[in-house]
């Protein structure tokens, strides 16, 4: 039986057919000869009868007084071959159907049926590797991707979620400020207590955190924009990525000292990359680590078969806790003494969202240097 799993429909349905016809001939061939010996030895005999020259063959008793046995016999000698024949193909058809068909297309129907309710935890395993065991694969193949998306648009929709609470918990206390200063404005103004200096400083206060709301907003949209991003893989020489990676990141130092380290030892190989997100990254760690270093920062870049790695050291006081565990999510900003309260917290989260675009991670952690952040992409190489 196994033999016969792993061949495809069509040789499995002859193989069968074959064996059956075949023990039905056989059987056909031991039928006929067995009522011919029997008819032989029971039947009724031939007497020789010769008229002059003439010879003539008479059974006894006459054709009309045979017995009825022996006129089913001859019967049976032209029906049982056809009967044989008949139940064999029926035969060779309802194993074919039991060994080929039967589990195939329940596991498919039954993994159609989950489907149509929604339900994509179940699996299809496929008992053979004919045709149906890889349509088996192939559906398989499919619900995996199926759940793949769903689980992902599950995520894109709990994050949108996240960020959303987290945009209107920010934008809670700029509209709260801006409200107030309205509501002392109106007072002001009709009392007529309120001197221009002030009713001046109000309004610049005004227009301080109006500004801040219209960043809250285009940052917003420049996440939405991120999420929406496909990574677009284009080939690029090593040496040329890490010199236009230097070029950028030296601009954005400002006045700590920067060291680039190039870990690859093949300069001159080319790989395929999404050198906008690689720089989007690059960009976003080191800015970050700027905010918040003493006086160095060091960036190692370096790359193996599947993955290129890029990691972010500063001398900082390293992440808190709560920025190690939470460190990527949108509006997270740190708690360090020296850190920049004008910032949205946005940076850490754009970049662990660009690593996935590209198929890969961004980690946090302590050293005893200082804080580090490793991000890493899928690349190809050519």
């Amino acid at each position: 039986m196994e033999r016969i799993n792993h061949m495809s429909l069509k040789k499995a349905f002859f193989f069968l057919s074959a064996i059956f016809l075949l023990i039905a001939l056989l059987l056909s061939v031991i039928s006929i000869w067995g009522i011919s010996e029997i008819s032989r030895h029971y039947g009724p005999s031939i007497e020789l009868k010769m008229d002059g020259n003439d010879v003539r063959a008479t059974p006894v008793p006459p054709e009309p007084a045979y017995p009825a046995w022996y006129h089913i016999f001859s019967i049976l000698q032209f029906a049982l071959p056809t009967l044989y024949v008949l139940t064999g193909l029926f035969l060779a058809d309802w194993l074919f159907y039991r060994i080929k068909l039967k589990m195939p297309l329940a596991a498919l129907q039954n993994g159609a049926r989950q489907i149509m309710h929604n339900n994509l935890d179940f699996s299809i395993v496929s008992s053979a590797s004919d045709e149906l065991g890889q349509l088996c694969d192939a559906f398989e193949t499919m619900r995996c991707e199926l759940l793949k998306n769903n689980r992902e648009l599950w995520r894109q929709t709990e994050e949108r979620k996240r960020l959303n609470a987290a945009f209107s918990h920010d934008l809670r206390n700029p509209v709260t400020v801006i409200k107030g200063s309205v509501k002392l404005l109106k007072m002001g103004i009709t009392s007529g207590k309120q001197t221009k200096e002030e009713i001046g400083d109000t309004l610049s206060l005004l227009e301080e955190y109006s500004g801040r709301i219209e960043a809250f907003i285009e940052t917003m949209s420049s996440a939405q924009r991120l999420e929406e991003m496909q990574c677009n893989l284009k080939q690029v020489q090593w040496s040329a990525l890490i010199q236009e990676l230097s070029v950028s990141l030296t601009i954005l130092r400002k006045d700590k000292k920067l060291n680039l380290h190039d870990n690859n030892a093949n300069k001159n190989e080319w790989i395929w990359v999404d050198r906008s997100i690689v720089y989007n990254v690059a960009e976003n760690l080191v800015s970050n680590a700027v905010r918040y270093a003493r006086k160095q920062i060091s960036v190692a870049v370096t790359c193996d078969d599947s993955s290129m790695l890029l990691t972010v050291q500063d001398d900082s006081e390293g992440y808190s806790q709560n920025m190690l565990s939470r460190g990527t999510e949108p509006f997270l900003r740190g708690d360090h003494p020296s850190g920049d309260s004008g910032h949205f917290g946005m940076g850490l989260y754009i970049c662990r969202l660009l690593c996935e675009k590209h198929g890969g991670t961004l980690a946090l952690q302590n050293t005893e240097n200082g804080a580090m952040a490793t991000a890493s992409f899928n690349i190809l190489k050519s």
